[in-house]
Order: C-alpha cells, then structure tokens, then sequence
C-alpha cells in the first residue's frame, strides 16, 4: 500500500499566500495572453494574413486554452488522487511556467516560418492543459489543510484575480512605454518573461505545502488496485458532476455574457466611452476582490447554500433590466451595474471549491472537483459571447440574451440547492447535535448546584 510522509499542516498564512498567488499567476497570464493576441500576435506569428483574418487567428490560439482545460482536469485529476496534491500541482505549475517562458522567448514568423504559430498553439494548449488542474488542486490543498469552520473562506484565496489582471495591465503598459517602437519586435516578451518570475515566486511558496492528513490517511488505507478508476468515477459521480456543471455554468454565462457581449454593445452601439468602461471594470474587479472572501466567510457562518442561491437570485434579477439600464447611456448606471455584476459573481464562485469537494471521498476529490468547474468554463463560458451573437443575430433583439441568462442562472440556482442538500443536512445535524450538548450540559450544572 502506498503511503506518504506527512509534515506538520502548513500555517494558514503560508496557505492564503499560496491560494492567491494562484489565482494572481492564473489571471496574469490570461489576460496578457488575450491583451497579446489583439496587438502583437497577429502581426509577429501572422503576418502573411489581413489584419481582420490575423487578429482572428490569433484569437483561435486563444481559445486552445479553453478547449484544454477539460482534458488538464482529468489528467491532472486522476494524477492528483493517484499521487497526491503536492506533486501534481509542482508538476501543473512547472508546465505552466515552461509554457509562459517558451511564449516569452519563440521566434517569429519571420525566424522560422509556419513553425512560429504552431508552436504558439503547441505552449497555449499546455497553458490550458495546466489551468485545467490548478485550480482544483489548489483549492483542495487550502480546504484539505484549513482550519474547521474556514474551508470556505480560505479556498475563496483561490478565486481572487484583479492582482494578476492589474499586474499584466501595468507590466503590458511599462513594455509599451519602455521600448516604443520596439515593442512589437521584442519588448512584448518581457511581461511574459516576468511571468516566469512570478511562477519561480509560486513555486517556493508550494514547496513547503504537503498533502492533507485526511488524503494521506484515505491513501495509506487503500491500494493501488482498490482505488476508484476513471470511469468508475465518472459513473459512480455523475450526478454531482452534472450539477456541478450547471452551477459553474449557470455562473460563467452570467458573467461572461454580460462582461463581453455587454461591453461591446455599450461601446459599439451605445457610445459609453471606451476609458471610462474599462474604469468602471477596474473598480469592479477591485470590488469582486473584497467581495470574494467575504462571502467565503459568510459561507462558512451560515451555508454554502445560502451564498450560492443568493449570488444566482442577483443574476436572475439582473437579466432582464440589464440591457434597459445599459441603453440609459449613463456611465454611472454602468458603474452600478458593473460592481452589481462583481458581487453577484463573487457568490457564486467563492463556495464552489468547498461545495465541489464535499461530494466526492479524497481519492476520487481531486478528479470530481477539476471536471465541475473546467468543463462547464470551456463549454459553457468559452461559447457565451458567440451565442450571445448568434441569438442576436438570428432575433434581433436583446431580450433573447435576457432569457438565455435567466434560463442558465434559474438552472444554476436549482443545481446549487440540490447540491448542497447533504450539506444542509449535516449542517442542521450538528446544529442539533450541539444543541443537545448544551442543553445536557447546563441540567448536569443545575443538578450538580442542587446536590
């Protein structure tokens, strides 16, 4: 039987560094990579197209990461249960940093021909493939090691993003400036090459990071042959996958629709001025950034279940009155209309980790959790904004995409109820559990006082 070797748990402060660094290095590279593709890519890996058609083929590198992810979640994920948390996120991480390092330092079109674009899909697919890991894995090792009562609060570290997407803002703008004219010849591959610095920074603060007691546990007590296959994983846990991919989805569709398709229909055809959107994005993203813990703490105090609907109910809400308020043409209706959007947002997302996770023994958690969240983000939130369009286009009207965001979040909020029903119940079990403590504690009081 296999075992590991066990260290004392990590601190929790160790840990939060850890869950935000994720997140940070995640969002980093997404945004420079997209921020790439629209001004650079399409010019240095495919200059023998049109401008439209280089942008467009740039942006299909893009999406590779998307189509990815599905496919690093069940590789990873079966590596995660099978070998442990600590080694396969080193392992997802490395090939995160290797892809971004290779971005950074690939020769162009112009070096070595139709070979620079296929090795820019080749290092986009392994960044996706990584991405489809990281974020289950690095969830699990902050619930797995966190402290009763906190798994909520601790895995949302995970889910906070606006420091890589400021830090990839600012790194792409100091490039620009720096290098001027030269920024297109070689100074967009220093804020891939700071990337790399970044993942050097992650990795340290990983190396100290073991395996939970609860999986070395459930590992040690069964072998090899025992452990749950794939594809006994996939139909003995089908239906929390499944429900899992509508709360994901129902979430990513929300946002997703409404921050692409939206923005794009404020300033294309509503004439909101193009600054002062991304303004009111930033502040939003700043407002999601605190909001995130926050509700991962009030997951924590009163239930997952309760942050989850509440965060699909603000969607619901939303739907139908957003393209009205966004056709006022007030900027700060936009603001109000961004920051609702974060909030929301951060409902949904922060108990995800732990309410993912609760569903599946630890030897099949790590598989369970990546496959809820990276398949539904690929094939739900990847195609948000071209169903957005194709809706529109085929009726000519918003209101289409207003029931195509009540429909997914009405379907996420059933889904999030019905997962967390065991979880519910074992809530209000230990609520009775403890009531009945207490009150048998004060009658030994009252009658300890009377003899």
């Amino acid at each position: 039987m296999a075992s590991s070797t066990v260290s004392r748990p990590p601190s929790q402060r160790r840990l939060i560094i850890a869950g935000i660094s994720t997140s940070t290095i995640e969002y980093y590279d997404f945004l420079l990579y997209g921020t790439m593709a629209a001004l650079v890519f399409n010019k240095v890996f495919f200059p023998s197209f049109s401008s439209a058609a280089g942008t467009l083929a740039a942006f299909a590198t893009f999406a590779f990461g998307f189509i990815a992810r599905p496919i690093g979640s069940l590789v990873f994920g079966r590596m995660g249960d099978r070998l442990g948390r600590k080694r396969t996120l080193m392992v997802s991480l490395s090939l995160m940093g290797f892809s971004t390092l290779a971005i950074g330092l690939m020769p162009t079109y112009e070096m070595i021909g139709i070979a620079a674009p296929l090795l820019l899909v080749a290092m986009r697919f392994l960044q996706g493939l990584s991405l489809g890991g990281e974020w289950a894995g690095a969830s699990l090792v902050l619930i797995e090691n966190s402290k009763p009562g906190r798994e909520n609060f601790m895995a949302s570290m995970v889910q906070i993003g606006s420091l890589g997407l400021m830090l990839s803002s600012m790194a792409t703008t100091l490039a620009s400036k720096f290098t001027g004219e030269h920024f297109i010849t070689w100074g967009w591959r220093l804020p891939f090459l700071l990337g790399f610095v970044m993942f050097l920074f992650t990795f340290w603060i990983r190396r100290n990071i073991e395996d939970s007691a609860e999986y070395t546990e459930a590992k040690g007590q069964t072998s090899p042959e025992a452990q749950l296959s794939l594809a006994k994983t996939l139909t003995s846990y089908w239906k929390p996958i499944v429900l899992g991919f509508f709360v994901t989805g129902g979430g990513v569709v929300v946002y997703f629709t409404i921050t692409t398709y939206g923005i794009a229909y404020a300033t294309t055809s509503l004439g909101y001025n193009r600054t002062s959107v991304l303004d009111a994005l930033t502040l939003a993203a700043l407002v999601y950034s605190v909001a995130i813990p926050v509700a991962g703490w009030c997951a924590d105090r009163w239930s997952p279940r309760i942050v989850l609907v509440t965060g699909f109910v603000f969607g619901v809400l939303l739907s139908f009155p957003f393209f009205w308020l966004l056709g006022l043409g007030v900027i700060g209706v936009f603001v109000g209309l961004a920051m609702y959007l974060a909030l929301s947002h951060a409902l949904i997302q922060a108990p995800q980790a732990v309410v993912y996770g609760r569903q599946f023994p630890p030897l099949a958690r790590y598989t369970g959790t990546a496959l809820s969240h990276a398949l539904p983000t690929a094939v739900v939130g990847g195609t948000a904004p071209v169903i957005a369009q194709a809706l529109l286009n085929a009726t000519g009207s918003n209101l289409a995409l207003s029931i195509y965001i009540f429909i997914m979040a009405s379907l996420g909020a059933a889904a999030a109820y019905l997962l967390t029903a065991q979880d519910s119940v074992a809530r209000k079990q230990a609520k009775v559990a403890q009531r009945g403590i207490a009150e048998k504690t004060v009658s030994g009081d009252t009658l300890g006082a009377k003899r």
